[in-house]
């Protein structure tokens, strides 16, 4: 008798069941978010692992995706050497597989694919499910160590920008790759878990910088522009070709107070909260390395940026940081919206943080989440 369940490696030809499990299982709080990878499921995972290690649960007698997981690999930054990493995400299971043997059946497995490594993984903190899972205790479970705190602001791009810039900021351009790489290399090491760059493949067809261009990329120099005097650098990225959220609904008496919310943001300001069905409109930052973690820097990137975006299409500029990082300091004076989430090294044996700095501030790159 064949099994009915089958946990194999992803194939090309999974991508349209793998969107519909993902619009199956919307992420839990008080706004309920969708998010959806059209055309192709495969474009955004690659862009969270440069080395992608993809397993869905195949039910064979009804023939249909009721688990995923992905296990990829990317290199970070460890205590300042890169180092490839596992990167735990995009689990999912199957409503009508929730509360059976599903995750016992996905987590023997990634066991016996992970053996002794540790990896990192992050949970949205109003996601209750996988908080609940984290502490739950089932021996087929990896141990959840936490890792951090991170906080991603959502920024306002309505309201004009009054910032004074300070320092010299311009857009990038091919002849300025080679100092990037050599400015990223040295500051970007200084956090920990910093994914690794190599500015060489943008605008190539590799999937792990899909979408990404070279002009997107802001630049402060600390006077004139003298490439020899290059303090802080930003990129901006466009993800909706491949990986867009929909607002799925509102929970906890949200949908009776957003009417009154979205008047105040029009009369004081902030992000109003789209209709239940709509699709967010928000770019990120993202490759953000500032010279001495200077907020004043990263303050004339922002600027720079929120005015590039004024009168476009899009509502927010989307960025995190450890919440122990002083370039919070610039999100906090504009209108904002907040989210938080953990960060955990995961693994079957001992707590990987005895092999790390811990006098290191992380960056986990809010866009390749």
């Amino acid at each position: 008798m064949s099994q009915r369940y089958v946990i194999r490696p992803t194939v090309p030809e999974d991508s349209q069941a793998l969107l519909d499990l993902l619009s199956d299982t919307p992420q839990e709080g008080s706004i309920q978010l969708n998010f959806e990878r059209q055309p192709n499921y495969f474009y955004a995972t690659y862009i969270g692992t440069s080395d992608p290690d993809l397993w869905v649960m195949e039910d064979t007698q009804a023939k249909i995706i009721v688990g995923a997981f992905s296990i990829g690999k990317r290199n970070v930054f460890i205590n300042g050497v890169p180092r490839a990493v596992r990167y735990a995400s995009d689990l999912r299971i199957h409503r009508s597989q929730q509360g059976g043997r599903a995750l016992y059946r996905m987590f023997k497995h990634y066991k016996e694919q992970t053996k002794d490594e540790w990896m990192q993984t992050v949970i949205l903190e109003e996601n209750k499910a996988s908080m609940d899972t984290v502490s739950s205790g089932r021996t087929v479970l990896p141990t959840y160590y936490p890792a951090g705190r991170y906080r991603t602001n959502m920024i306002d791009l309505r309201r004009t920008e009054k910032r004074k810039i300070k320092h010299y900021v311009r857009r990038a351009t091919a002849d300025d790759v080679v100092i990037m790489q050599a400015f990223f290399d040295k500051e970007a090491r200084k956090k920990q878990f910093y994914p690794c760059y190599d500015f060489s493949l943008i605008g190539t067809d590799n999937d792990y910088y899909r979408d990404i261009r070279l002009s997107d990329f802001f630049l402060a120099f600390e006077s004139n522009g003298d490439r020899q005097n290059l303090i802080g650098m930003t990129g901006l990225w466009d993800q909706k070709n491949f990986k867009q959220t929909r607002i799925a609904g509102y929970a906890n008496g949200m949908q009776y107070i957003r009417p009154f919310y979205n008047l105040y943001t029009k009369i004081f300001g902030g992000l109003s909260l789209p209709s239940a069905g709509a699709l967010t409109s928000y770019l990120y930052l993202h490759s953000t390395v500032i010279a001495n973690n200077e907020t004043e820097t990263f303050a004339d990137l922002v600027a720079f940026a929120r005015r590039e975006l004024k009168n476009t299409r899009y509502d927010a500029l989307v960025f995190g940081f450890d919440v122990n990082d002083p370039l919070h300091a610039v999100a906090d004076k504009y209108k904002k919206v907040e989210l938080f989430s953990r960060h955990f090294l995961t693994s079957y044996g001992e707590d990987p943080a005895s092999e790390l700095d811990s006098d290191r501030i992380m960056y986990l790159e809010t866009s390749r989440l």
